[in-house]
């Protein structure tokens, strides 16, 4: 039954990489997501969805919750943090590593979690030898340049030059290895040419390669 469950939340937990979210600051809708996805916030931290369908008959909710909360008390003790599963729990002023956002379970489960940073991301998915997506984030005027590649305007769809992104101090860059589900906290001003914009704060990145939202 353990090995059970831990191949399901294997798949759960540490698949995000392969199908890919609580918002922090003023500005920016907050994600409730319905499914696969990911959620960067303009402080850079990152929140992930992952739904899998689940037989019932077999993987009750409370074990699947309980091994949940374990993966992630384990995960928060090891980084000298509280050892508990949920952000409530911490203590005062606290921002646990990882945090169970919500968990909710019926024909099949959904699984939100929240992570202080997108090293904590890397690190708590690849537990298990699984590999987790690549996640960078900075601010515009931090980084010192763009890879070679086309950048477009989400307003009119025109090519933008990778200096004015890297020299405007309001914008934050998000790279992602992968095909995901991206919803950021603002507005969407300019992404790279393999990027499918499908909002003013949505979006899909490509399925090879890395892929750059840029946002407000």
């Amino acid at each position: 039954m353990r090995r059970n469950q831990r191949t399901v939340f294997g798949c759960l937990l540490f698949c995000l990489a392969l199908l890919c979210l609580t918002a922090c600051g003023s500005s920016g809708r907050e994600f409730e997501p319905n499914g696969n996805g990911m959620y960067v916030s303009s402080e850079g931290k990152i929140s992930t969805a992952f739904e899998v369908e689940i037989d019932q008959s077999y993987f009750s909710e409370a074990d699947m919750r309980s091994f949940c909360e374990a993966e992630v008390k384990e995960y928060n003790g090891s980084k000298g943090a509280s050892g508990v599963a949920y952000q409530e729990e911490a203590a005062e002023e606290e921002i646990l590593p990882v945090a169970i956002k919500s968990f909710t379970y019926g024909q099949k489960a959904l699984l939100v979690l929240d992570y202080a940073s997108p090293e904590d991301y890397l690190a708590f998915n690849k537990k298990d030898e699984a590999r987790a997506a690549s996640v960078m984030y900075a601010a515009a005027k931090n980084t010192t340049g763009l890879p070679d590649m086309k950048f477009l305007s989400v307003s009119d769809g025109s090519q933008v030059e990778a200096d004015s992104i890297i020299g405007d101090g309001k914008l934050k860059i998000v790279m992602i290895e992968g095909e995901q589900n991206v919803q950021v906290q603002g507005k969407l001003v300019y992404y790279s040419n393999n990027v499918t914009v499908t909002g003013e704060d949505t979006a899909v990145t490509a399925a090879e390669g890395y892929s750059y939202l840029i946002f407000r």
